[in-house]
């Protein structure tokens, strides 16, 4: 596993290497001996880094990251299955798909909390739009793109929804695939 990183422009603005550096050593270290405790793939999903002028490239490293955590969530589900048996994975794929069918069940426009009037969040249509698609994925295995699904973008609104709910119900779709894709 090796990296190395371009850095933007002066002007622009990019991560900070020496987080990055050292978040790549450790989890590097991680790659190499399994038994390490020392980085998951919630770990490298939850990361992140600083912005400065002239850092390292966001789209580089969020690309290298999105291969970091798919490879860690391989091997930790791989273990799981040696560990606990297939079962367990199975099991585990059932309560994260029954978390997120529960959220695009709900009604559009009613799916996370409402930030209210005066406040800004994460535009209802769009996110409405994402749940709808990954809806048809669960119950008629519509295609979905796991990079997509990682980088998806949403307008802020007054009165939207909550972000954090947003961001951590998109964590559980990204887990979901990754389940799916290992099992």
């Amino acid at each position: 596993m090796s990296f190395t990183f371009p850095k933007v422009d002066s002007k622009q603005s990019g991560y900070l290497p020496a987080q990055v550096d050292a978040f790549i050593a450790r989890a590097r270290e991680q790659f190499n001996d399994g038994s390490a405790n020392l980085v998951t793939a919630y770990d490298v999903r939850n990361t992140e880094f600083d912005l400065i002028h002239g850092g390292y490239s966001p789209e580089i490293v969020d690309g290298a990251m999105d291969t970091l955590e798919d490879s860690f969530a391989s091997r930790e589900i791989s273990r799981q299955k040696t560990e606990r048996g297939s079962y367990a994975v199975e099991d585990r794929l059932a309560r994260v798909t029954e978390l997120v069918q529960g959220r695009t069940e709900r009604p559009k426009g009613h799916r996370f909390s409402g930030t209210g009037f005066l406040l800004r969040g994460y535009s209802k249509k769009q996110v409405d739009a994402l749940c709808e698609h990954i809806e048809r994925h669960l119950f008629s295995g519509a295609e979905i793109n796991l990079a997509q699904v990682r980088r998806v973008v949403f307008s802020a609104k007054r009165g939207g929804y909550v972000e954090a709910q947003v961001d951590a119900f998109i964590d559980r779709v990204v887990e979901l695939l990754q389940l799916e894709q290992n099992r």
